[in-house]
């Protein structure tokens, strides 16, 4: 009644409708949730007050209540949510008792006892005596942030409110059974919502304490990524849904299913890895802190890796869910087809999702073969299930058995996005049957290395017409050269179009990462800077890392400028067209290379050109830049600026 008539926009109705069964009080509202008639929209981190165009009566029982008044560009009042009626009744809620937010915006804490965070981050919220200033805690920061720049994931449905849609269900049996259908789908997506936002109370926020970053990135891996996914979805599900009829679900299916795709299929692929780094890869004392949290009664004394399992069994159900629906909606209905392109998507999602599990398995199983081979020149260790140094994450193109020429020793031969790897073969007790990453007795092949792996972008493929008619690709290596032959013609043509667009695409990548930009010499701007990169001193290098493959990059304004790789002492000169004296930074790094994983960020500077020119304003300038974000290092670097007289 209430939605109907703010649709049809007689606000009067409405707030009559709202209020007929409340009984107010000054300064004691029976039903606070009236304050929500004043929430603005929060997208605006605009904090002020807004004039209420109600009676004098009515203004005064909301404005007794504790809730965010948000300036924006109209009187946005009428967003009150069916939570509000029913998170002040009686009856018992099944969600967790502290409140979950999601970040709206980024915010840079301006005192000392302020919450920095991104958007997009989860924060539980301790606190809210102040409307405008709530206490929330991130990991184990916690600080005062505006409440206007976040939003409850856990103000959207209360129990009460899901379970007495039971009672608005059609009398008729047919359509009865179909709303029982999309009830059921919701209902699910809360429980499931709530199990997300209590991982975060009981287990992640107390272990935030005792672990590491590596530690809880490998076991919660993109947990918050999760919950505001399914959040999203949940939401419009809820706010669409009209109680009386049920009528659609599949354009909202259809929209946000696939949103869903990106952070299942990282969590997901991931998750045997978090399992097995939480039973064995984490400290005594994250252990004990994991124990300790799961006897709490929230979470029924079960431990986190029963909710780690969660994510998956979630989207395995979306495609039963969605069928069941389907089932008691007619072909004509208006949300038949709709449905239908959902459940195509579910099922593309579950696909997609088992495909990187199975790829991840794939190379944790090379992983493990890979790690027995023993190479004196190889100098980087190699972490296959890992990002490569320039092309994202590694994939698996393709692997098989193939020989030096017709009629010789076999090789092994896995084809990645960024690498070549080519192994001698033992088969063991394995047999000649054809080699099978997925097979349960594969750990039974020892492999040796033929060559170290080679980069793709270093490959050179013949393009002799005379090597395409003998199932053999032919390639060269600094300045060597290699046969691949392969026994049919088929597996031939098969690697063959993998490897030339492999090794293509490597290169590219390659030449556009390692191009130097320089200033565009029509544009005069402010003054040219040089900056000379002389030496590094102190980098914080591992005992493993020699002081050798390290370069330094700077850039501005896109202009993007780098050393040669080497050791520490380079004698090069970067030029830039400054624009603006006062707001300029030239953003200095320095990497140590790697080979077959990014490369390794051994801390940052950002000069600013106006301290710069406050510290003396002729120059040159002799500076040691001390390092950022890193426990060691500085960078010796001399700089002169020729300002433009024109």
């Amino acid at each position: 009644e209430y939605k109907s008539y703010l649709r049809t926009g007689d606000k009067s109705r409405a707030i009559t409708c709202m209020t007929k069964n409340c009984t107010l009080s000054r300064g004691k509202p029976d039903s606070p949730m009236l304050g929500s008639l004043m929430r603005a929209s929060p997208r605006s981190p605009l904090l002020g007050t807004v004039k209420s165009p109600l009676n004098s009566f009515i203004s005064q029982q909301i404005l007794s209540t504790t809730r965010t008044f948000v300036a924006g560009s109209g009187y946005n009042l009428f967003e009150l949510t069916l939570s509000d009626f029913s998170k002040h009744s009686n009856g018992a809620e099944r969600i967790p008792a502290a409140l979950h937010c999601f970040t709206l915006y980024p915010y840079s804490a301006q005192k000392d006892d302020e919450l920095s965070f991104k958007a997009n981050e989860v924060i539980t919220i301790t606190e809210q005596s102040d409307p405008n200033w709530w206490i929330g805690k991130r990991g184990v920061n916690v600080g005062v942030l505006p409440s206007n720049y976040v939003e409850e994931i856990n103000d959207m449905a209360t129990w009460d409110t899901v379970k007495s849609w039971s009672s608005n269900l059609s009398p008729n049996e047919e359509d009865r059974t179909r709303q029982e259908a999309i009830h059921e789908l919701i209902t699910t997506e809360k429980t499931y919502i709530d199990d997300l936002l209590l991982v975060v109370e009981v287990f992640y926020n107390p272990l935030c304490v005792v672990a590491t970053e590596s530690e809880l990135s490998a076991v919660f891996v993109n947990w918050e990524e999760l919950i505001l996914c399914n959040a999203r979805l949940f939401r419009k599900l809820y706010n669409n849904s009209n109680l009386k009829s049920f009528e659609t679900v599949g354009g909202i299916l259809l929209e946000e299913i696939d949103n869903l795709i990106g952070p299942y299929t990282k969590f997901c692929a991931a998750q045997r890895q978090a399992m097995a780094s939480l039973q064995e890869h984490t400290s005594a004392l994250f252990k004990g802190k994991e124990s300790e949290c799961a006897q709490s009664p929230k979470v029924g004394k079960l431990p986190l890796s029963t909710f780690l399992l969660k994510p998956m069994q979630r989207i395995t159900k979306y495609p039963l869910l969605i069928k069941k629906i389907i089932e008691h909606t007619k072909e004509d209905h208006e949300d038949y087809h709709n449905l239908r392109r959902a459940l195509s998507r579910t099922e593309h999602l579950l696909t997609t999702v088992n495909e990187a599990v199975r790829e991840t398995s794939r190379l944790e199983t090379l992983q493990r073969s890979l790690a027995r081979c023993v190479s004196d020149s190889l100098t980087e260790r190699i972490h296959l299930n890992s990002a490569t140094n320039l092309l994202g994450p590694r994939t698996l193109l393709y692997f098989n058995s193939l020989y030096k020429s017709k009629g010789s020793k076999e090789l092994f031969v896995a084809l990645f996005n960024d690498l070549l790897w080519v192994a001698k073969v033992d088969r063991g007790r394995y047999g000649n049957r054809p080699i099978d990453l997925d097979a349960r007795d594969f750990d039974s092949i020892k492999f040796e290395f033929y060559k170290d792996p080679f980069l793709l972008h270093d490959i050179r493929i013949s393009t002799d017409k005379q090597h395409q008619s003998d199932q053999t690709v032919h390639f060269s290596h600094a300045d060597k050269n290699y046969n691949l032959y392969s026994l049919t013609a088929k597996e031939h043509q098969e690697f063959n179009e993998q490897f030339i667009r492999a090794v293509q695409d490597a290169k590219t990548q390659f030449t556009a990462r390692n191009a130097r930009t320089a200033p565009d010499p029509t544009v005069a701007g402010a003054a040219r800077l040089t900056i000379r990169v002389v030496e590094a001193h102190e980098l914080a290098l591992a005992q493993e890392d020699k002081a050798t493959g390290v370069f330094v990059e700077a850039s501005l304004h896109g202009h993007v400028q780098r050393t040669s790789t080497g050791p520490p002492k380079w004698n090069t000169d970067f030029h830039f067209i400054l624009q603006d004296l006062n707001t300029d930074k030239i953003h200095i790094t320095v990497h140590k290379q790697r080979f077959f994983s990014p490369n390794l960020p051994l801390g940052k500077f950002d000069l600013s050109i106006h301290k710069l020119l406050k510290s003396d304003s002729t120059g040159p300038w002799n500076k040691r830049l001390i390092l950022m974000d890193t426990s060691s290092g500085m960078v010796n670097v001399s700089m002169s600026i020729q300002y433009n007289t024109r």
